[in-house]
């Protein structure tokens, strides 16, 4: 063999060879449908995180992670493609998947592939397929997935009291709630009642914790028992409709206009009901005073001072006859000098009332003296809704309902 031609045949080998491992670039989209069970029937699933794989084995190792839930995005790894998401209808495309082989199933023209998918959306079960696509086609609908819901749901029917009255409350607060052991506190702000929906893992019973704060620094959240607590948990909640009865007390009080009549001395003759214009027991100066809770003396509560209440006559016609009913007073701490009371540092009468005590109760007491002058009648007035009306006879102070 001559030279010459021994150098074509080796050419023609190294032509061959190289053919022979030539490449060939194919690529393709695929699209499907995602939907979950709905009564007789299926809904679309929207928002749903696709996952596309060229290779088995990294789809297979990532889908045991999304099933014992230590992540929710694929490991990076040469096998993971493209992620799309699914739309309102529970549509989803992937528009370019590209691979390369030696050994096309049509030669150059064609070929014929395999994907590997992951679906994920937190309230469902994660699940898996698996697609054949040919290359130069968008293999429409080639996928259609069922998901299953992983979580229940419940309809929480919230109403909110006031410890005091019973009644729902007409002052807006802010509600926070937690389920299970979830350290995030979602919220609303209600007056009075409210509806939410909460959702947790399916086939469990966790509790779930309420949370009431008022804007004011003048309510607290507390029991049916009237005690204050941070929060309130409801234990084993059960997937449909729950109600819930919550409380809160108030830490002001304001005091009411106290009224009545009195016979502000003890002498026998003096009469609260007669034809004289004015007696002895008209004109005469009446005010409230506290007994310090903490201890200590009286403390006068100016405003009723400042407001020169005084006792009055007042006429009333018998036939032909106009008789006077002597020594009434009214609105004594009410009106125009209402008085408020707080646990407030800045509020002059925080120590009328033992907060420590009314933290474990419902009800509040103030111990008041209602004076005239010199005489002193001492009585307890209850909130929220204790009597504000008195008849004071013989030196004794008897309450009115």
């Amino acid at each position: 063999m001559d030279r010459r031609r021994f150098l074509v045949i080796i050419a023609l080998i190294a032509l061959v060879l190289v053919l022979a491992g030539c490449s060939v670039v194919f690529e393709a989209g695929i699209s499907g449908k995602v939907v979950t069970a709905s009564g007789t029937g299926t809904a679309n699933v929207q928002d749903v995180s696709v996952f596309t794989y060229t290779d088995s084995s990294l789809r297979d190792s990532d889908f045991a992670k999304f099933q014992a839930g230590t992540i929710t995005r694929p490991s990076e790894g040469s096998g993971y493609v493209a992620t799309t998401n699914t739309n309102a209808n529970g549509e989803f495309t992937v528009n370019k998947v590209v691979w390369e082989t030696k050994k096309s199933e049509f030669g150059k023209t064609a070929d014929v592939s395999k994907l590997y998918l992951i679906f994920y959306h937190e309230d469902y079960f994660p699940a898996k397929a698996d697609a054949t696509i040919i290359s130069g086609s968008t293999n429409s609908s080639n996928v259609y997935i069922t998901l299953e819901g992983n979580k229940d749901y419940t309809t929480v029917n919230v109403r909110v009291c006031d410890i005091a009255t019973g009644l729902t409350m007409t002052q807006p607060c802010t509600m926070e709630y937690r389920v299970g052991d979830s350290e995030d506190w979602d919220s609303v702000t209600l007056t009075g009642t409210a509806t939410i929906e909460i959702s947790f893992p399916k086939d469990t019973t966790p509790d779930v914790t309420f949370r009431l704060t008022s804007p004011g620094a003048n309510w607290k959240m507390c029991d049916s028992d009237g005690k204050v607590i941070p929060d309130k948990p409801v234990q084993d909640v059960e997937n449909g409709t729950l109600s819930v009865k919550l409380y809160m007390k108030s830490y002001e009080f304001t005091l009411p206009a106290f009224s009545g009549s009195v016979q502000y001395n003890d002498t026998a003759s003096m009469v609260t009901f007669d034809n004289t214009p004015k007696n002895e027991q008209d004109g005469v100066s009446v005010w409230l005073e506290f007994v310090p809770a903490s201890g200590g003396g009286n403390v006068v509560l100016t405003e009723t001072v400042a407001a020169n209440h005084k006792t009055e006559s007042i006429p009333a016609e018998y036939g032909n006859t106009v008789r006077y009913d002597h020594g009434r007073f009214s609105n004594v701490g009410g009106g125009n000098y209402t008085i408020t009371i707080t646990p407030d540092e800045e509020n002059e009468y925080r120590n009328a009332i033992n907060w420590e005590v009314y933290e474990n109760s419902k009800t509040a007491y103030i111990e008041l003296l209602l004076v005239f002058e010199d005489k002193y009648y001492p009585f307890t007035y209850t909130f929220p809704a204790g009597s504000s009306n008195f008849d004071i006879a013989n030196g004794e102070l008897n309450l009115v309902p």
